[in-house]
């Protein structure tokens, strides 16, 4: 992974994204975290740029995204991690909670991939990641039917931008994490549950955020120059 990089994370206020700006910033790139609650982080050799944004306010993300390239000139990565989920019976299942699952998790992802695409292919060059889940591949081990339906959402929505996306010398992948210790799955799990998770995970762990942002970083990265379209799953064997 390379510094003087201009790098776009979507939900970088905790979990998976927090750990990917953190890594990018420990090499040294500039990072633009977007996230309702983005924080602070110590820059380290990078420079850290918070952005209070809905990812699926589409108006503040094209205005997140001008910003941007005004100060950085383009942006090199953009990695969406930006997600939400609730654990609610499909019976019981709100309009309302489904389209705001469905906001956030598919059309945020689509709004930031619009925003930042025309630069990348304009230089021909740049490189996605879009987190997913392990629901995206089977289903969700603690969140609802909302929540699993728009990770499989991402996962198409990627391999077609792999194919529309050829010859522009811009890649698109996906990371598809099992369960880990982020927000999204200790708010709606109990310990009891998160040790019973671990327990049927051959790897008996549950993931820790830089787990998978080490993962991020390496499929974003020149490393990874002929990967283009995948899945890769980051689930201690958990299937």
């Amino acid at each position: 992974m390379s510094g003087q990089r201009t790098v776009m994370v979507t939900g970088a206020g905790s979990g998976i994204g927090r750990a990917t700006a953190r890594a990018y910033l420990d090499a040294g790139a500039t990072v633009h975290g977007l996230d309702l609650r983005p924080g602070e982080l110590d820059p380290g050799p990078g420079r850290w740029v918070p952005h209070v944004v809905d990812v699926a306010d589409a108006e503040a993300v094209r205005a997140v995204a001008a910003d941007t390239l005004a100060a950085d000139g383009a942006v090199d990565v953009l990695v969406t991690s930006a997600a939400l989920g609730y654990p609610e019976p499909f019976t019981e299942m709100t309009v309302e909670s489904w389209d705001r699952v469905w906001r956030v998790n598919v059309t945020g992802t689509m709004l930031c991939l619009q925003a930042v695409l025309p630069g990348m292919i304009e230089r021909r060059t740049g490189s996605i990641v879009i987190v997913s889940s392990i629901a995206g591949r089977t289903r969700s081990v603690s969140n609802g039917a909302h929540y699993t339906t728009s990770k499989y959402g991402v996962i198409g929505l990627t391999r077609h931008l792999a194919a529309e996306l050829a010859g522009t010398g811009v890649r698109i992948n996906c990371v598809a994490p099992g369960p880990t210790n982020s927000p999204i799955l200790t708010a709606h799990a109990s310990t009891e549950e998160q040790e019973a998770i671990a327990a049927r995970t051959p790897l008996r762990r549950i993931a820790q955020p830089e787990d998978v942002a080490e993962v991020i970083t390496f499929v974003a990265g020149d490393a990874a120059r002929h990967v283009h379209g995948a899945v890769l799953d980051v689930n201690g064997g958990l299937y």
